[in-house]
């Protein structure tokens, strides 16, 4: 079974290096084009060199798969199977959404591993009756614990057992497809036969010294600890956020019954932590800019495509938070993936600023429940601040009044856009004022309006270290404009139109419109 699962998990991984073949094509092209802009500025005569340039390194690396026959000790074209496998990974690239296994691979996969438990049926039909069906052998040895309890133990038999058991426990677990489906022992079997092996009649607990007591517990960690640790250190595919949340769902399941002092548990969290790491280290999101994008044929797209891939994969590492100590999180999702790939990323797309926050969004949503979101207490961390700082560089930026693309009434939706993603990260503190800095209807302003408008009060956003103070988010009512009030630590008065004072820390207005 443990093969059968590793010829499943080899069709994705095979995709994966499609993507990986793609990519180095593109690179390619990239450096070609980035050497035009370095040399020559950017232009649109310097924007159609640069695309020539990449078409022209695009057609250079594909004319070196083109390898030469090249033969074995036994006349077959090496080169010529390594191009058969690109093309074929080619054809089979699939996109971002889609990682699951085709109609046919499932189809055949079903078919062996049916094939295999048809097999496995019969690994005891040659065994005596009495000892066919564990029912049979539980009964027979648990008999033998109540009417000769002394010669029982005497027998040390409390230590055979497990061993006993786990030929029928692991048969049973040819089914147990962890990845793939979610799963409870309580469900199983096994689990009802033996979760009360050696209790008395009267359905009293175990004794203090009776050492059968563990026995479940004992079988969990000899058999089936064995099998998540294969299935993740060989099986799992860390980029489906399916297998991702079966792989913890299992883990947990075993934790139950396993003591966190056992070894056995211990290395499956190290390998947990490795493919992590691992998947991190040959992971890359390019930083490519915009400009570039333009003059590379496919860049965008494959920017896209792996920015993508980054998001489910800092999701994916989040689902473990409940597994993984918190400080291990943080230097796999917030120092590796997020300030090492992710934030190059969006720094060079943040000119066009419909698409950063759009996909700056989408980071945030994946930290949700671990470093972002409503469930999130106590203080954010300090390695959040890049994305913070990015997200009020991101509102500066609408600060312009005609920025490419933005029409006035987009502009109050951003706003709004951004100052969610603020509040997200900042949830608790965000909050915990229930009354704004600004009220919403004592701050008319004679001279804005025929009428004057009301400020209505958005959001806050707490101090930051050697920064402002705080962030007010204001929205003018019947204006398509936001007013963004940056509070520092010197005091003023400053009065609006009806005369009255208000004191507001430094304010500083910004129109967005």
């Amino acid at each position: 079974m443990q093969k059968l699962h590793e010829e499943r998990a080899s069709a994705i991984l095979e995709r994966r290096a499609a993507d990986n073949d793609e990519m180095m094509e593109i690179q390619a092209s990239v450096d070609a084009a980035m050497s035009v802009f370095t040399k020559s500025g950017s232009n649109e005569a310097m924007v159609a060199a640069a695309r020539t340039a990449a078409q022209a390194a695009s057609a250079a690396m594909r004319e070196q798969t083109n390898l030469p026959v090249k033969l074995d000790e036994y006349g077959r074209d090496i080169n010529l199977q390594k191009c058969m496998d690109k093309n074929r990974r080619s054809e089979a690239r699939q996109r971002e959404s889609s990682t699951d296994e085709s109609d046919s691979e499932t189809t055949a996969y079903q078919s062996n591993r049916d094939l295999l438990l048809q097999t496995a049926e019969q690994i005891f039909g040659d065994a005596a009756e009495e000892y066919s069906q564990l029912s049979a052998v539980k009964e027979r040895i648990e008999r033998w614990k109540k009417q000769y309890s002394s010669s029982y133990r005497d027998a040390y038999m409390s230590l055979s057992v497990p061993a006993i058991f786990s030929p029928y426990v692991r048969l049973e677990l040819l089914k147990w497809d962890p990845l793939y489906e979610e799963a409870d022992f309580d469900d199983m079997k096994w689990h009802s036969l033996l979760f009360n092996y050696g209790l008395s009649e009267d359905g009293n607990d175990f004794s203090p010294d009776d050492a059968d007591a563990n026995l479940v517990p004992e079988l969990v960690e000899r058999v089936a600890l064995p099998i998540l640790h294969h299935e993740l250190a060989h099986c799992w595919d860390i980029f489906s956020t399916r297998e991702t949340k079966n792989a913890v769902s299992a883990t947990n399941l075993v934790i139950r019954y396993i003591p966190a002092s056992s070894e056995a548990l211990g290395e499956l969290l190290a390998v947990v932590h490795k493919r992590l790491y691992k998947a991190l280290t040959n992971f890359m999101v390019p930083p490519w800019n915009i400009l570039v994008m333009k003059a590379v044929p496919n860049a965008a797209r494959v920017a896209a495509y792996r920015f993508g891939m980054s998001i489910r994969l800092m999701r994916n590492i989040c689902l473990w938070k409940d597994i993984l100590a918190l400080p291990v999180l943080e230097k796999l999702v917030l120092d590796q993936l997020l300030s090492g790939q992710v934030l190059p990323h969006i720094e060079n797309i943040a000119s066009d600023v419909h698409d950063a926050i759009t996909r700056t969004e989408r980071i945030i949503s994946s930290l949700s429940g671990v470093w972002a979101g409503p469930s999130v207490t106590g203080e954010r961390s300090n390695k959040l601040q890049p994305l913070v700082d990015y997200v009020l560089r991101l509102g500066k930026r609408l600060e312009k009044r005609h920025l490419p693309g933005v029409t006035e009434s987009d502009t109050s939706r951003l706003a709004r856009r951004l100052k969610r993603m603020l509040v997200e990260l900042n949830e608790k503190m965000a909050w915990e004022d229930p009354k704004p800095l600004v009220s919403s209807r004592c701050c008319q302003r004679k001279d804005v309006g025929s009428a004057g408008q009301i400020f209505d009060w958005i959001g806050y956003i707490p101090p930051q270290k050697h920064a402002v103070n705080c962030v007010l988010l204001l929205s003018i009512f019947g204006l398509s404009r936001c007013v963004l009030l940056l509070l520092t630590r010197k005091r003023l008065d400053h009065v609006f139109g009806n005369g009255q004072p208000l004191t507001i820390i430094g304010a500083r207005s910004v129109d967005y419109s």
